[in-house]
């Protein structure tokens, strides 16, 4: 099993025709200049064999212990020893450490087990994470939830790993709480993820607009000027390697001029409805007319989505992510949004004041297929852009006072399409078990709901839009409540 010293000290020769070629999921970048720290195990000539062979070399000693204490394994235990002080990730790196940092390095490590006892023991403690933290827990789990897939009798069940994935997630959000002790006649509440009744405010008596057959056959470009490109200009671009997690295209963020995209002449009359269930959930119908949200459509369509690709290390499951397209949107567009929306939104929230809405509008185009996981939002600064040099300001705050985003603002621009919910989790009665509560999106309405804070934030997915025999998408955006956080 183990190879001689020999043969190790031919390996580590520079000689290309012993070295194992790595396959890389990625393009490999040059090194910063006078950098020599090397960057992958290629640059230290070990093989990936060679890692092989030590995990299996220390899972035998494990197995037989008595072994460990022999002369033989003297210098074993003094490289397992330093191996163990410089480790900087997974369980090593969480010993003697906070319950966080220890959460953290079992779910590196997918010691689940583990990463379950120490949430109960944070909740037990009455500990809470900060929302970084959080964020990044269920980030680490990447979980889909399988929800459509579940109530498709003939789809396939879940893995075991996928039900073990989501009795974790389950754990997180009970650390933050609060629990749903509902019930609902009826329901089955067996498995991982419960379904509950879907919120559907749809007029169904109101046919529904086929917006992306507009698209396809290219009439929804007769609602835009002719010119309508020429309102909008690129502010920034940056490099798919330069995104933060690397990317196989661009960020590309455009902005547009005052009044590109026109208000209807009438504009819709717009209502406020709070989910009877899931907390701080609410639904404003009619913020966009149908008119207003074609335009958006058209006017990203000319303009260009982007794919969004996450280069992942090889073997790591890839997402099907949205199509994107990124805008800075007017003052008039956003400020006329806004005046529509804010006497819906709290003023206040512990203190802190309302400000608006912020002009970074993600736009996004979802196809069968394109998903986005379980996750906990983000909160965002207030972007701009620079008067002077046209620049884009990824934190416009005031000197007098840093704002920062307290609830998503999610505009549906069309709704002609099955499945493609907005759904909500949150921890049933049933330990290990989480209710799913959906929103049926409806065009031009938007679901508004808490992020920025540890507690209150809202962990959903975009669930996947369902397969027919028509082509078929779904058009989103994303954008944020502001909101004063830190005066001066």
């Amino acid at each position: 099993m183990a190879k001689s010293k020999g043969k190790r000290k031919q390996q580590n020769l520079p000689n290309d025709k012993n070295i194992k070629k790595v396959k890389t999921a990625s393009i490999i970048t040059p090194p910063p200049e006078l950098s020599t720290e090397p960057k992958t195990l290629h640059d230290l000539l070990i093989a990936e064999e060679d890692i092989e062979i030590s995990v299996d070399t220390l899972n035998i000693l494990a197995q037989n212990p008595a072994l460990i204490k022999s002369k033989a394994c003297k210098e074993l235990r003094t490289a397992v020893f330093e191996f163990r002080n410089a480790c900087t990730t997974g369980f090593n790196a969480s010993i003697d450490t906070n319950p966080t940092a220890r959460i953290s390095g079992a779910l590196a490590d997918e010691g689940y087990t583990e990463a379950r006892i120490l949430l109960a023991e944070m909740r037990i403690r009455g500990q809470k994470p900060k929302l970084g933290a959080l964020c990044r827990w269920v980030r680490d789990l990447d979980v889909v939830s399988g929800l459509a897939e579940q109530l498709d009798e003939t789809a396939a069940k879940r893995t075991a790993r996928e039900e073990q994935l989501l009795v974790v997630l389950d754990a997180i959000l009970r650390v933050t709480g609060p629990v749903d002790y509902s019930i609902e006649a009826g329901v089955d509440t067996n498995g991982p993820i419960v379904p509950r009744r879907a919120w559907n405010l749809r007029d169904e008596s109101i046919p529904r607009k086929q917006t992306y057959n507009s698209v396809l056959d290219g009439s929804i470009f007769n609602h835009l000027p002719k010119n309508i490109k020429s309102q909008f200009r690129v502010i920034e671009t940056t490099p798919g390697l330069d995104r933060k997690p690397a990317n196989l295209h661009p960020a590309i963020l455009w902005a547009s001029q005052d009044n590109a995209i026109a208000f209807s002449d009438t504009p819709p009359k717009t209502t406020h409805h709070a989910h009877p269930i899931v907390p701080n959930l609410h639904l404003l119908k009619d913020v966009l007319s149908p008119e207003e949200c074609i335009r958006i459509i058209a006017a990203g369509e000319t303009v260009g989505f982007t794919p969004d690709a996450p280069i992942r290390e090889e073997g790591e499951e890839n997402s099907i992510l949205a199509h994107n397209f990124y805008w800075v949107a007017d003052n008039a567009f956003c400020d006329g949004v806004w005046n529509r929306v804010k006497e819906f939104v709290p003023t206040q929230v512990s203190g802190k004041q309302v400000r608006g809405l912020n002009r970074r509008f993600r736009v996004y185009r979802y196809v069968p297929g394109a998903e986005y996981r379980a996750h906990i939002d983000g909160a965002w600064p207030p972007s701009g852009i620079d008067p002077t040099t046209d620049k884009y300001i990824y934190d416009s705050s005031p000197p007098e006072a840093k704002q920062s985003s307290l609830f998503t603002f999610l505009i549906y621009l069309n709704d002609e399409f099955d499945a493609g919910e907005t759904t909500y989790f949150l921890p049933s009665a049933k330990e290990g078990s989480m209710n799913a509560y959906s929103i049926k999106p409806i065009q031009g309405s938007v679901a508004m709901f808490p992020h920025g804070e540890t507690e209150g934030s809202l962990l959903h997915e975009g669930t996947g839009v369902k397969r027919s025999s028509n082509a078929t998408a779904k058009y989103v955006i994303r954008t944020d409540v502001l909101y004063d956080v830190d005066s001066r």
